[in-house]
């Protein structure tokens, strides 16, 4: 009974290396609207194995006549809407509410104390084309990009005109890139009704994002600390925008039953609406529904969701926001020029021809363990490939960046790890399981300390083509240790 057991342990870890492996080499495919797509992502490589995307921006030179409110100083405190704010693209709000904000901002009428004028407005006025402000610009794309996990983005500056050049890896970040150079991260509260602006980024102490789920929807949410000033004007504000009710006598007519008369009150109600904006687009327009004391706001992101994938992209989305926000405004704004591709040097069959050796040299290593270990040997082989299949994954999962310094160095790692499997067996010709494993492993890993010492400084550095080879060093002196503790001591035994 004993050795049947055995026996089917050891199947079902072969079965479990398989089942891996063909998960590694072939991918985990499923439908999506009449498209096959792999559940496994995909490698991330560097730029030089990847390709480059050269952005090119200038300062935005473009300018426009608008209708504004000035303060006695010159001070422009907000654009004259009239039919809607014609500056703003507008995001989801709930279609009842934008009619009820329209027929506000028509009845509306207040007394604003500023006086109206029409001035050209520049995106980037000249008081900002500065040698600073080119500098702060260039730290604060710095610092959103580290934010933001962009880790390979070459960012040069021209000290002279402002104008940007960025380099970075042809992958699905480009379009996070070019959203992160772009933005300005202006943030503003408006009067919906007439279009002065109620409160703005100096108002904001701090930006995060939250969200909450019951048993069918999920909802995120922007949330916003005021500081002491800004949870001042606030509370203002949420006392002003609000529902408002005015009683109105009605009479009804008299009945056959009833004498006099009955008086019954109706309510009409009137809401004054703010509109939330983000670098020129509406997040939200509404009104408050009670009075805002504690200086903190949440502003939904997206709609209530049902699905755990539009939640999580409406969770990025309002990340992405936070994020912004809090590393302050852009001192000028960018426009997108020129994106050009620039390819990698090694082709599509240069990758082939690097999947053929590597294929023959699993093969030939493998064959030379059969030979040499027998059953042990086919168990060791089988073994080795499953660690190539289990590191590869784990690599993809943790987004390690593949460069050619590290693609050689997961090939060192795989290497390592035959020597690991030959020294093995080596002791297994003589000893149990339990004392060659152990033997074996204490002489592999004291040896390999240094180069753990040295994974985990590359895996910090700053830069790519050093901390990925870290970072492959890390992943597998750890993958190494779990996999062979797990399962080649299970399936191994003393050769006879």
């Amino acid at each position: 009974m004993e050795k049947i057991l055995e026996k089917i342990k050891i199947l079902v870890v072969i079965a479990l290396i398989i089942l891996v492996s063909l998960v590694a080499f072939w991918g985990v495919f499923w439908k999506d609207k009449g498209v096959w797509k792999n559940a496994v992502p995909d490698y991330q490589y560097g730029m030089e194995l990847e390709g480059t995307r050269e952005l090119r921006y200038g300062l935005d030179t473009s300018e426009e006549e608008k209708y504004v409110y000035v303060d006695e100083n010159g001070n422009i405190k907000g654009e004259v809407w009239k039919d809607g704010n014609p500056t703003t693209e507008e995001a989801e709000t709930n279609p009842d509410e934008t009619a009820d904000a329209e027929a506000s901002k028509e009845t509306a009428d207040e007394e604003i104390p500023y006086k109206k004028e029409t001035r050209t407005i520049k995106v980037n006025s000249d008081d900002k084309l500065t040698k600073e402000n080119f500098e702060t610009a260039k730290k604060i794309i710095q610092k959103r990009f580290k934010e933001q996990e962009i880790r390979e983005a070459n960012l040069r500056i021209d000290d002279v005109t402002g104008n940007l050049m960025i380099e970075t890896a042809n992958n699905d970040q480009v379009e996070l890139v070019e959203d992160l150079v772009s933005s300005v991260g202006k943030l503003q509260i408006i009067d919906y009704q007439n279009g002065l602006v109620l409160m703005d980024n100096a108002d904001i102490k701090n930006v995060s994002v939250v969200s909450s789920n019951n048993e069918a929807t999920y909802n995120t949410y922007l949330q916003l600390e005021f500081n002491k000033e800004g949870a001042e004007k606030l509370r203002e504000i949420s006392t002003q925008y609000v529902e408002i009710k005015n009683e109105t006598e009605t009479q009804n007519e008299e009945t056959t039953e009833e004498t006099e008369e009955e008086h019954n009150h109706d309510e009409e109600t009137e809401k004054k609406y703010v509109s939330i904006v983000f670098d020129n687009t509406t997040i939200m327009t509404t009104y408050f529904g009670e009075e805002m004391t504690a200086g903190m706001l949440q502003i939904p992101v997206g709609q209530a969701r049902t699905t755990q994938k539009e939640f999580l992209e409406d969770y990025e989305s309002a990340q992405n926001i936070a994020n912004i926000l809090k590393l302050g405004m852009m001192p000028v704004t960018y426009r997108l020029e020129t994106d050009n591709f620039v390819k990698s040097q090694y082709t599509a069959d240069d990758w082939n021809v690097l999947k053929i050796v590597a294929a023959t040299a699993i093969a030939l290593a493998s064959v030379i363990l059969m030979i040499k270990f027998k059953k042990n040997g086919v168990l060791a082989a089988l073994l080795a490939i499953g660690y190539i299949a289990v590191l590869s994954i784990v690599m993809r999962y943790t987004n390690v960046i593949l460069t050619q310094n590290s693609l050689a160095t997961f090939w060192l790692v795989i290497i390592f790890n035959y020597i690991f499997m030959k020294l093995l067996l080596k002791q297994l010709q003589t000893q149990e399981i339990t004392q060659a494993y152990s033997q074996t492993a204490k002489k592999f890993y004291l040896g390999a300390f240094p180069v753990a010492v040295f994974a985990l400084v590359f895996t910090f550095s700053k830069y790519v083509t050093m901390s990925s080879v870290g970072m492959v060093l890390f992943w597998g002196i750890m993958v190494h240790v779990v996999y062979h503790a797990l399962l080649t001591r299970v399936i191994l035994k003393k050769q006879n």
